[in-house]
């Protein structure tokens, strides 16, 4: 009898404690975002080894810290949507953190997935887009955090990617240590939508959010234009150009120079982060020959991302004939988005202003006949100088008009002199004044002086139009030979000189 309830009393123990053991801890399959407008959660979890479970709770971490009960799910079920505790769309901003536990029919719960060296706590994937740059190339950035706890470990990351709302396209994959990708070789004004696909080892995956891009890209300037290379007054050549302002890049642009259009180009200055519309540059260089210019707009790589058109400033020569003529040649502008409307050739005569005497479209020469100047006996030097004005069409597609000066070319005629050796000073107005006729002889320098046989002056004058009249103080000299000397500045600022005789009679 004893015996028996002893053995009675031991099974009790037993049964009470087997009904006492709480349950395994439950293992975590994954957690996706379920629905990208919603951002609810789909968490699924393997069935646990207890055969007394009756249910499992969920828990999410709140943004407090702690770990809140959001559901209970009864068996068999092993998922469970997180579409009511989630916040609207949370998973779209933040990886969501999940764990569970089992109850089992006596009410005894298992440890949360906390307690376990191994599947802790599963998290979404949540993904993001940035806009960088891989080698100077825009490209959108993904950065994500890497799905954790799976016991063994992810293998991969799938890309997926719908452009401008078309299909779902797998974009690449990367291993399952990486947490970033770089989309390159990107378009502007596009819409990029992605979501991650995590793979583990043995297969289980993990979907993250859908984030999406407009590509908007930053524009690099959409033209430069080379406004004109010209010589200035300084004997220098100003270059100008007009820049892209809505860029909104940085805007760095180095300038070239050559001496051939198609010669190597070296780099002469360079601007840096240049808000300006216009850029204007002044080059010391012997302004006789032609020079090439064009200015680039350099990335931040120092990658050539556009260029100007080239500018060339015009050349202009000349050379003088016997027949009073000088024959002026330059060469075209080089190169002008709208085209030469005109080259205007302009005449300084000594140092007066300039004055326009030719405009032509297509030649570039012209023969300017300046034997007026020496029949008229002007006074002038017969120091010639030209110019050419170049002035582009109005088809300049950004609405800009050039103008550009050649360097200016100056030539000397020499000096036409004739002396007669004779003259009659009796009042009939025939012969009666003893003048030298130049022409191309300035009035500057200019000396005319006239000596009786003994030596003595008796006159003078600095007037090239101004003769001798036979008078000395109001009263007729005698007749006889007389003395001149005359000297004179020519074109080339040389002083000559002439001397001789003159024979004055009554007749």
């Amino acid at each position: 009898m004893l015996k028996c309830f002893y053995i009675l009393f031991l099974l009790v123990v037993l049964l009470n404690k087997a009904y006492t053991q709480e349950p395994d801890i439950p293992l975590l399959d994954s957690v996706s975002v379920a629905d990208p407008l919603t951002g609810s959660v789909y968490i699924s979890w393997f069935p646990c080894d207890s055969t007394d479970v009756a249910k499992y709770v969920i828990f999410r971490k709140m943004s407090n810290g702690n770990w809140d009960s959001i559901a209970t799910v009864m068996i068999p079920s092993t998922f469970y949507i997180d579409n009511i505790y989630v916040p609207l769309a949370a998973s779209n901003y933040h990886p969501e953190l999940y764990r569970i536990l089992a109850i089992d029919s006596a009410g005894f719960r298992s440890p949360m997935t906390l307690t376990s060296p191994i599947d802790m706590h599963h998290n979404t994937i949540y993904v993001f887009p940035y806009l960088d740059s891989v080698n100077c190339k825009m490209a959108i950035k993904l950065k994500w955090n890497k799905y954790v706890y799976w016991s063994e470990n992810v293998n991969h990351y799938t890309i997926y990617v719908n452009i401008n709302s078309t299909t779902w396209d797998s974009l690449s994959s990367v291993d399952g240590n990486s947490s970033e990708f770089y989309h390159q070789s990107i378009t502007d004004n596009t819409y990029y939508c992605y979501f991650i696909r995590a793979v583990s080892n043995s297969g289980r995956t993990s979907t993250s959010n859908q984030t999406c891009f407009y590509t908007n890209l930053p524009d690099f300037p959409s033209f430069i234009n080379a406004d004109y290379a010209s010589v200035t007054t300084a004997q220098r050549i100003e270059i100008s150009f007009t820049l892209d302002t809505s860029a909104i890049v940085k805007k760095n642009y180095i300038l070239y120079r050559s001496d051939s259009e198609f010669g190597s180009y070296l780099q002469i200055a360079s601007y840096n982060n240049y808000t300006a519309l216009n850029l204007i540059y002044t080059d010391n260089v012997d302004i006789t020959k032609n020079w090439y210019y064009k200015l680039a707009a350099i990335d931040q790589c120092g990658n050539t991302v556009l260029e100007s058109n080239i500018a060339r400033n015009i050349t202009v020569n000349a050379t003088s004939n016997d027949d009073l003529t000088e024959f002026i040649k330059w060469d075209a502008y080089f190169n002008w988005l709208g085209g030469v409307e005109t080259y205007n050739m302009y005449r300084i005569v000594d140092d007066s202003s300039p004055m326009l005497i030719s405009s032509t479209v297509i030649d570039t020469f012209f023969t300017d006949d300046v034997s007026d100047y020496a029949v008229n006996r002007t006074g002038v030097s017969g120091k010639f100088c030209y110019y050419i004005e170049a002035i582009e069409t109005d088809s300049n597609p950004y609405g800009i008009k050039g103008k550009s000066n050649s360097n200016v070319v100056c030539l000397a005629q020499p000096p036409i002199v004739y002396i007669p050796n004779s003259f009659t000073p009796n009042g009939d107005a025939i012969n009666s004044e003893f003048l030298p006729i130049v022409s191309f002889v300035s009035s500057e320098k200019y000396q005319f002086k006239i000596f009786d046989r003994w030596g003595f002056k008796i006159f003078e004058t600095n007037n090239p139009l101004k003769g001798w009249n036979g008078k000395i103080n109001g009263r007729k000299v005698p007749a006889g030979t007389y003395v001149y000397k005359l000297s004179y500045l020519e074109a080339n600022n040389e002083i000559k000189e002439k001397t001789g005789l003159v024979y004055l009679f009554y007749p």
